[in-house]
């Protein structure tokens, strides 16, 4: 069963692009919320979220056209990117809890 063959390719790529759409979806109404309230993790939520279906569309498409190197660059665009947000993402969070004054 090779994942790069025509029946499980486009269950697999399918599959990606549905979770991916998802991810797009949560990300853009985080994004909005984020904007509207001047809420920064809501922002970085957000922006997580469309990087997340970028790098999942990358992994359909490579599943789709048969070269692994559109899922090696799905994946490792996606690692970089969710350490990037993570560590941006635990700054604005610990900058949040310190007390003013």
């Amino acid at each position: 069963m090779n994942p790069y063959e025509p029946p499980t390719s486009a269950i697999i790529a399918g599959v990606l692009i549905l979770v991916a759409a998802l991810s797009l979806t949560r990300g853009t109404r985080c994004l909005v919320r984020g904007l509207g309230d001047a809420d920064s993790v809501a922002v970085v939520r957000g922006l997580r979220g469309w990087v997340v279906a970028l790098a999942l569309g990358a992994g359909a498409l490579g599943v789709l056209s048969g070269h692994s190197g559109f899922v090696v660059l799905g994946g490792v665009f996606l690692g970089e990117e969710l350490y990037e947000t993570g560590v941006l993402a635990l700054i604005l969070r610990a900058s949040a809890r310190r007390p003013t004054g």
